[in-house]
């Protein structure tokens, strides 16, 4: 079984992920402020210092690093710029040179927050126009690793799933708010193309498995609304679709300009592995 390290180990992600791949891979959590334990994987204290995640890779002879690490709070990047620069920009290119180095696979994990949403599903050639502190902080993080390690995997997404209490996914949020019989108001219009992290983990395991490297977006085909989003999961629960309340984001004056549509298209995916991806109705039924 291939040895994984989640770098960033208590993220969202990294917790919903490792879940699912403990039984397939032999997972290790590298945790640095926060610590936290998963049945059936090993947590390991990573310090700032990259030496000590250089010997954790060498010590555990780890075959998958995947850089979960980053501050991904829009407005937070903006009130803590130069730690989002140093955790999204600076800090994935140093990884990057560990990874080269040793001859490990990074997976580095990007945004679909790196255009300016004017155009319906970008391509991973696709010209960046980043609108703020968070987009474009993650694009440097991107060109960095690019720079540093050139086999690394920089897979570009949205993800939803069952996160941890400490940390509740945006699908959890809806599901709450559906399961209490309590209101829940989502941007109508705001679209993107949302993928499961179970189904987002299979195709990064088919593309890691045929040496691939580079840019992938690893999304649904479903370009869709907040909105829209929050009913196929109340229809799928059989909840009252309205609980789930349209809102435009012009509406929210106090948040941090951020684009409207940050679908991808993942033509460069379907054509490498030879085949279409899941639909979301299937996806949201593993929620």
């Amino acid at each position: 079984m291939k040895r994984v390290l989640f770098y960033g180990g208590a993220s969202l992600l990294s917790n919903i992920w490792s879940r699912y791949w403990k039984e397939d891979h032999i997972v290790y959590l590298g945790l640095h402020k926060k610590w936290i334990e998963i049945d059936g994987t090993t947590s390991i204290q990573i310090s700032d210092n990259l030496e000590d995640l250089e010997n954790v890779i060498k010590n555990n002879k780890i075959d998958i690093i995947i850089n979960c690490a980053g501050l991904t709070n829009v407005e937070e990047c903006e009130k803590k710029s130069e730690k989002a620069y140093f955790l999204n920009g600076y800090l994935p290119g140093e990884i990057a040179r560990i990874t080269s180095k040793l001859k490990v696979k990074l997976i580095h994990i990007s945004t679909d927050h790196l255009f300016s949403g004017g155009k319906e599903k970008e391509e991973e050639a696709s010209p960046i126009k980043p609108l703020n502190i968070y987009a474009k902080s993650k694009s440097i993080g991107d060109q960095e690793v690019q720079k540093y390690d050139d086999s690394a995997l920089i897979i570009r997404t949205n993800f939803f799933g069952l996160g941890p209490i400490y940390k509740p996914s945006f699908s959890d949020k809806i599901i709450s708010s559906l399961k209490n019989n309590q209101k829940i108001y989502l941007f109508s219009d705001v679209f993107y193309t949302p993928i499961h992290v179970h189904t987002l983990a299979n195709y990064i395991l088919e593309l890691v498995n045929i040496n691939s490297k580079g840019i992938f977006n690893v999304c649904s085909n479903n370009r869709i609304s907040k909105f829209d989003f929050g009913i196929m999961i109340a229809e799928r629960m059989n909840k009252d679709k309205n609980l789930i309340v349209p809102i435009k984001i012009e509406t929210k004056t106090d948040l941090t300009i951020r684009p409207k549509d940050m679908s991808l298209s993942n033509k460069k995916l379907k054509k490498l592995i030879n085949r279409d991806i899941e639909p979301l109705q299937d996806q949201i039924k593993l929620l």
